[in-house]
């Protein structure tokens, strides 16, 4: 008979997996492989491959790859890719992509795409990424097609005014450049001469819907900028239907803002 023994160490995991019995990880960052089975728990964050079987509870974090097999309930948090199999009770929150399989239950949450499989119960909340993923049961949502400005607008729940124009965001450094050099000073009006209105980066100032999205695109930010843009002007970047990020040729006022958006005053 297998018996649960607390894991605090590196040595003790490869100590408890050699006497044939399961490990119980509850804080630190595991990664675990080959034909292991762990339970984590409280605030340890798993990274499992192979054909590892991991039992999620509490505020765990597991990442699932190759054949793994994840068991998650409470508040648990698992990211499945591969062929990873995850059965989700609770409360628990999964994103699935690839050829990963879900079976959920209870008040999870799943987030598919690629071309994962969901079977949920009634009250599973699904959301689904373009038309491949496989889902039964639950509640789906369907995320549309993120490749033109008025259903971009509509995602992010940005309104234009009446005059047409919006508010998008740019992450910068202290001197408000943004990684290309680009000056957003508030108050400055940048134009980019050599905008197309393509599908692609570059050719035009990118901006996103929101402030900490914006970050994703320059992670050593230390400022934000509310840019004023005609909606006329912008051209949605997407990709396989989904997009964060738009380009203008010009920007019409700039101001400092803080992470939530509103206006730094001085």
């Amino acid at each position: 008979m297998k018996n649960y023994k607390e894991c605090a160490t590196k040595q003790d995991l490869e100590r408890i997996l050699a006497a044939g019995d399961i490990p119980i990880l509850r804080e630190g960052y595991w990664t675990i492989g080959g034909s292991a089975t762990v339970r984590a728990s409280d605030s340890a964050t798993v990274r499992a491959s192979d054909s590892a079987t991991v039992r999620a509870s509490g505020s765990a974090t597991v990442r699932a790859s190759d054949s793994a097999t994840v068991q998650a309930s409470d508040s648990a948090t698992v990211q499945a890719w591969d062929s990873a199999t995850v059965r989700a009770s609770d409360s628990a929150t999964v994103q699935a992509w690839d050829s990963a399989t879900v079976q959920a239950w209870g008040s999870a949450t799943v987030r598919a795409s690629g071309s994962a499989t969901v079977e949920a119960s009634p009250y599973v909340a699904v959301t689904k990424h373009g038309t491949t993923p496989k889902i039964t049961g639950g509640v789906v949502i369907q995320i549309p097609r993120l490749d033109n400005t008025e259903t971009w607008l509509k995602f992010y729940g940005i309104t234009p005014t009446k005059a047409g124009k919006v508010t998008l965001f740019k992450a910068v450094s202290d001197e408000f450049k943004s990684g290309y050099e680009w000056d957003y000073s508030p108050g400055s009006k940048p134009t980019a001469f050599d905008f197309e209105a393509t599908n692609e980066c570059g050719k035009g100032l990118h901006l996103c819907a929101r402030p900490t999205i914006s970050k994703k695109y320059m992670t050593g930010a230390t400022r934000y900028v509310a840019c004023t843009v005609n909606v006329s002007e912008i051209v949605v970047i997407h990709e396989d239907g989904e997009s964060n990020k738009v380009k203008v040729p010009r920007i019409l006022k700039c101001v400092e803002c803080d992470e939530d958006g509103k206006a730094v005053r001085k």
